[in-house]
This record gives C-alpha cells, sequence and structure tokens, in this order.
C-alpha cells in the first residue's frame, strides 16, 4: 500500500495516517505474550491496567543486530554468519506532561498527597455505558460538602486510601453541581468502578529513586485509512517489557517547546507465544488488524 512518503498511487484518493497513541501500563504486563488481540484498539477506551499517554510525534522503532562473518580463503570471503546480539528500542516525542504520562514514560512512581477523608472523599455511586461520559463524568454516591471545585486535580482508586495514594487515574475538575463530577478534556486516564473512592490531590509527587528499574509495557497503534475503502487497517505494536533508557525532564534553554521532550525507551525481551503456537523470545508483537 502507498503511503504518503511514497510516490502516489493514482488508484487512490488519498491515504492518511491517524497520529499514534501509545498506551503504557505502570508495571510490567504480560497481557499480549500468549494472546492476539480480536478487535482494533479504540483510542478512547484504554484496555485494562494501561494509560493513555496522549497523541505522541516523531516515533522510531528502531531495531539494530550485530552479526558477525566469518571469513575464510585468498582473498578472504564470507563462509558463514551469526547474529551475537540485538537491540530494540521505541523512541518518540511527547507534549503531554500529565502527572500520570510522566511518571510512566520516565520510569517514576506516584505519591498522591489527598485532602482529609471528611472534606474531598465519596463514592463514585453509578457508571455511564458510554465510555467516553464514564471517564468524563462522575456520578458520586452523594452532594460532597465543601465538594470539589474547578480545576481541582481529583484521583480515582479502590476504596483504601493507600490506593488513591499510589493511583495513576488523575483528573482535572471542570465543574460540580449536586452530585455530578464533570472533568476536563477527556476525563480520567483509565475507566473508574463503581464504588471507588474520588479524593482530592492537593500535591502529587514523581518519585525516581535511585537504582530502581521499574518495567514498563506499552501498546502504540496507529490508522491507515484509505479514501474509498470500507476496509480500514490499524497497525499495533506490543512491547511486554520496556525500561527508560534516555530520562528526560523538561529543557528550557533552546528556542523549541519545553514540554515537547525526546523519549527512548528501551526493550527487553520476553518469552512470548506466537500465533502459530510457536514460543521464543523475543521484543516486540505488532499485528496489522482489519476493520
Amino acid at each position: 500500500m502507498a503511503t504518503t512518503k511514497d510516490s502516489p498511487d493514482l488508484q487512490l484518493d488519498y491515504v492518511e495516517i491517524v497520529e499514534p497513541r501509545l498506551w503504557m501500563s505502570s508495571s510490567y504486563q504480560n497481557t499480549y505474550v500468549a494472546s492476539t488481540p480480536t478487535a482494533k484498539f479504540d483510542v478512547s477506551n484504554p484496555v485494562a491496567n494501561f494509560f493513555d499517554c496522549g497523541t505522541i510525534a516523531a516515533v522510531r522503532l528502531p531495531m539494530t543486530k550485530d552479526v558477525v562473518d566469518y571469513m575464510r580463503g585468498v582473498p578472504k570471503t564470507s563462509r558463514k554468519q551469526w547474529e551475537i546480539s540485538r537491540t530494540a528500542q521505541i523512541t518518540f516525542n511527547t507534549a503531554n506532561l500529565a502527572p500520570h504520562v510522566k511518571a510512566l514514560i520516565s520510569g517514576e512512581t506516584i505519591f498522591n498527597t489527598c485532602g482529609s477523608a471528611a472534606a474531598s472523599a465519596e463514592h463514585v455511586a453509578s457508571l455511564y455505558t458510554d465510555g467516553a461520559r464514564r471517564r468524563k463524568y462522575l456520578k458520586l454516591g452523594k452532594t460532597v460538602n465543601p465538594g470539589f471545585n474547578q480545576y481541582d486535580v481529583v484521583v480515582v482508586g479502590s476504596d483504601t486510601n493507600a490506593s488513591n495514594k499510589s493511583s495513576y487515574n488523575l483528573g482535572v475538575v471542570e465543574s460540580h453541581a449536586a452530585s455530578l463530577v464533570t472533568l476536563a478534556d477527556a476525563g480520567l486516564s483509565a475507566d473508574p468502578v463503581a464504588g471507588d473512592l474520588v479524593r482530592k490531590v492537593r500535591s502529587v509527587e514523581m518519585i525516581g529513586a535511585l537504582g530502581t528499574d521499574i518495567q514498563r509495557s506499552a501498546i502504540l497503534f496507529w490508522d491507515v485509512i484509505t479514501s474509498g475503502s470500507s476496509s480500514m487497517t490499524q497497525y499495533a505494536v506490543y512491547y511486554p517489557k520496556l525500561k527508560n533508557f534516555s530520562g528526560g525532564e523538561i529543557d528550557m534553554k533552546d528556542a523549541s517547546e519545553p514540554y515537547d521532550m525526546a523519549i527512548t525507551l528501551s526493550a527487553q525481551s520476553v518469552m512470548m507465544t506466537f500465533g502459530d503456537g510457536s514460543t521464543g523470545y523475543n521484543f516486540f508483537k505488532k499485528w496489522l488488524l482489519n476493520f
């Protein structure tokens, strides 16, 4: 299929490559090591235990091999080759520095300091069936007093203070009327669960302790839409084990947008089960999904 970088195909009106999305988990996940997705990935509905990191740009997926040549003869000719090492990375730019995004891509953990339970805690009473509304609108069990105010940062977690303190599911309040809390933009980064505790956050500490080796998992996907075709294609790459390789912090010394950070994550191989039933060590799985 021709892309926007190839010579034009006169049989196609156009090919649009939709901006890629990146989902990351707060811990190492084996979700797709031994399974294959049965449907395309929905931008507005991350899979369980994964968080949307927003639109990313300048994505590169380099993989290098170190191959040795066995040379014999005069003149020397290659008689045998073997691979002695392989590395894989994912490199991208992000402009989204929401607390959960920064913590996930930088290999840090989160510690949320919440307000007092009496003033800023309530349970999610019921959920909307629509995924987008489920993360943007929280229907609480009762009217909270004094309630949540505009621009308050709230965290959602299971019904324990400990869960709220370590939860990556954060959002910003747009408005609060009676028992309905409306969150700004797309709302929470993951679906809440009925009975979850909602608390106001006074501060978010992102802890990057020396010597820590926090493994993440990531799903990168993007759509290719062809004009005039009823069949569309989604490309997806799943990295089961990633570690932040570049660090990545705000840099205000140059003229570029300081929040537009270049991030490099290095992949580690894991034992995978493939679609044909075979197993082996690999860095990632790639799929082409039709819908």
